[in-house]
């Protein structure tokens, strides 16, 4: 219980991070979550990459944006490619890493879910989730506390997030860019800014104030995702070219 209670602070900073709810809040020291978090996320990450034996530019773009929503700096960076090299390598134990960090995190809580959420979307990079990503990953969701069709559910939206970027040879990017409202040649600065400006608007806990209808409440949802989708879209393909 006491190393639930430790580092609450930093690991808000990274709920608020991750889920896109305030992309830039600081991050304060993490002691051993930080630590555990890093370790794991990146170990995981290299497993599901290299579970097929190729690694692809795609993805290692998706592991640098989460790099940066980490707020992850050089020296930070390097330590998190080095457990993505260690994950790559199949005597890595990468499920002892995922259970080191339920003990800092918690079973079932708000950052298990993202995290898992994270690995799925890697898998999907190449299109389909591969049988030996989906036991893998299956067993990742069973330690993190999310049963079969918890696991099952958030793979259907994660599969449908890459269907909606990629339904054209780099349509991925075509799609991020309209979701965003913006031409491609743009400055990183105004793909922030309409960023903050269309998450603001869509935020869940501003609809809710507004008393509009579930259906209407749902698609806002669904066009918050994709918001945030498009922005981490755009900055891991900048990131990496």
């Amino acid at each position: 219980m006491l190393a639930l209670l430790k580092n609450r602070a930093y690991k808000q900073a990274i709920i608020e991070r991750l889920s896109g709810s305030n992309p830039q809040a600081d991050i304060p020291p993490g002691g051993r979550a930080e630590q555990r978090l890093t370790m794991a996320m990146f170990a995981v990450m290299g497993r599901v990459a290299k579970l097929d034996g190729l690694v692809t530019q795609e993805e290692i773009a998706f592991v640098s944006s989460i790099m940066r929503q980490l707020g992850l700096d050089a020296t930070q960076r390097q330590r998190a490619i080095y457990y993505f090299d260690q994950g790559k390598r199949l005597n890595t134990d990468v499920m002892q890493c995922v259970e080191d960090l339920v003990r800092a995190i918690g079973c079932r809580s708000v950052l298990a879910n993202l995290f898992l959420r994270i690995q799925c979307r890697l898998a999907y990079t190449k299109g389909e989730l591969r049988l030996k990503e989906k036991m893998l990953l299956r067993d990742v969701a069973e330690i993190l506390g999310f049963d079969k069709p918890e696991f099952l559910e958030i793979c259907k939206e994660m599969q449908g997030h890459h269907d909606y970027l990629c339904t054209e040879p780099r349509g991925f990017l075509k799609h991020a860019y309209r979701v965003l409202q913006l031409e491609p040649g743009v400055e990183d600065g105004e793909i922030r800014r309409a960023y903050r400006r269309l998450m603001s608007r869509y935020h869940p806990d501003k609809l809710v104030r507004q008393n509009l209808s579930a259906e209407m409440i749902a698609q806002a949802q669904e066009k918050y995702v994709a918001i945030r989708a498009a922005y981490e879209t755009l900055c891991g393909y900048r990131k990496a070219h």
